[in-house]
């Protein structure tokens, strides 16, 4: 009997003196400095040049009605202009040094029969699928309205990301 109570005593007291928690099942999650984050990191953003034809009656505006354009862009890193007039369109892309320009389809098809060294990233409200695949063909991003801020943003950031790779691969095979 002694043997039992003197085990029975010395299990008490190993218990009462173990210096690391154990935790069941879940019980990790509840502690504040080990939760699980599921928010994703924010994307590193270099600060491109956007160019925005954003004419009251375009494709692009019904695209993008409920978005805060300058707004939205900026607040990622973006550094926008917006113009809403075929004449400063026209200035602008002659001054030159943009990154992208976001334009209706319409327009979009146009600006890459005048000029095939820009990054266009077209915006559409009414398409059919058969024109968003002809746009799919010559744009290799094509954003579908009515979008989010986040849908603009993801947008931007693939027409970005591969502009960058057809510029590069450009370099390598000149």
């Amino acid at each position: 009997m002694d043997k039992r109570v003197c085990a029975v005593g010395l299990t008490l007291l190993m218990s009462t003196y173990t210096s690391t928690p154990v935790f069941g099942c879940g019980d990790k999650f509840l502690v504040a400095s080990r939760g699980t984050r599921f928010q994703r990191a924010p994307l590193a953003r270099d600060h491109a040049i956007i160019l925005v034809y954003a004419q009251p009656a375009s494709d692009m505006a019904q695209g993008l009605s409920g978005v805060p354009l300058d707004a939205t862009l900026r607040k990622a890193g973006y550094r926008p202009t917006i113009v809403e007039s075929a004449a400063e369109l026209d200035r602008a892309l002659s001054h030159g040094g943009w990154d992208l320009v976001v334009l209706g389809l319409s327009d979009a098809r146009m600006l890459a029969q005048r000029s095939k060294d820009l990054d266009v990233l077209p915006v559409t409200a009414n398409a059919t699928a058969a024109d968003l695949k002809e746009a799919r063909k010559v744009f290799p991003v094509v954003l579908r309205g009515p979008a989010k801020s986040q849908a603009l943003l993801a947008a931007v950031d693939e027409a970005l990301a591969f502009g960058a790779k057809a510029h590069q691969k450009s370099k390598t095979v000149v």
